[in-house]
C-alpha cells in the first residue's frame, strides 16, 4: 500500500523565504547579513523591527497576511515530482501550514497551492503563524505516514508521531545534526524516489 504523505508548506512545497527577503527589503530596506540564520533579528541584523519582545513572529505575522502569500514561487523541484508522485502513483498530499487563521489568507494560501500543484494537494490544514505542529500530526500517530519538514522542531515532532520523517535541507537547519529518524534530503526527488522504491 502506498504511504499517506503529509508535509509542510513553506520552504518545502513554496519558497517563503525568497518573498519574505524580497518584501523585507522593499518595506524596510533591508538585506540579509546571515542568510543562514532562522530568527529575524540575526538574519537581518538590530535593525530589524522585529515588535515587542514577546512576539517573536511580529514580521512573519504581517508577511503572512499581506497579499503576497498568494504569489509565493514554488520551492526547487518541488514540483516536477509532487506531480510525478500524484500522476504516476496517484499520490495526494496533505499540507499542514502555520500560516494564518484568517480566512482570506487561508484562501490566498490554497489558490497558491493549487496553481503550481493542481490536483496533487488534497487537503491543506492551516494553523495560527508560527505554530508548532504536534496537535495537528496526532491524526497520523503510528500510521507511519511520510511527513515532510524544513523546521527541526517541527520534524522531531514527526518523530514522536511515529511518522517516516523527511527534512528538506536548508542553510538554516544545516547546524543540526538529525538523529537516525529523520533522513535529510535535498529536495522532492529524494522523497519520489523512495516511495517509488528507487
Amino acid at each position: 500500500m502506498t504511504k499517506k504523505i503529509i508535509t509542510d508548506c513553506d520552504g518545502v512545497l513554496l519558497d517563503w523565504a525568497y518573498s519574505f527577503d524580497k518584501w523585507m527589503k522593499f518595506h524596510f530596506g533591508l538585506t540579509p547579513q546571515n542568510p543562514t540564520a532562522y530568527d529575524i533579528q540575526h538574519k537581518y541584523g538590530p535593525e530589524a523591527p522585529v515588535g515587542q519582545p514577546q512576539e517573536l513572529f511580529y514580521l512573519p505575522r504581517v508577511f503572512c497576511n499581506s497579499s503576497r502569500i498568494g504569489s509565493l514561487k514554488p520551492q526547487g523541484d518541488a514540483v516536477k515530482y509532487v506531480k510525478k508522485l500524484y500522476e504516476e502513483m496517484g499520490i495526494t498530499l496533505d499540507v499542514v501550514t502555520s500560516l494564518s487563521l484568517d480566512p482570506e489568507t487561508v484562501k490566498l494560501r490554497k489558490h497558491n497551492l493549487e496553481k503550481h500543484f493542481g490536483n496533487a494537494i488534497d487537503r491543506v490544514i492551516t494553523l495560527d503563524t508560527g505554530s508548532d505542529k504536534d496537535g495537528a500530526l496526532d491524526e497520523w500517530r503510528d500510521t507511519e505516514a511520510i511527513w515532510v519538514e524544513d523546521k527541526p522542531d517541527n520534524a522531531m515532532e514527526g518523530v514522536k508521531m511515529g511518522m517516516d520523517v523527511f527534512l528538506i535541507d536548508a542553510p538554516y537547519n544545516r547546524d543540526w545534526k538529525e538523529p537516525w529518524q529523520v533522513k535529510r534530503v535535498q529536495g522532492w526527488k529524494e522523497i519520489y524516489e523512495y516511495v517509488n522504491g528507487e
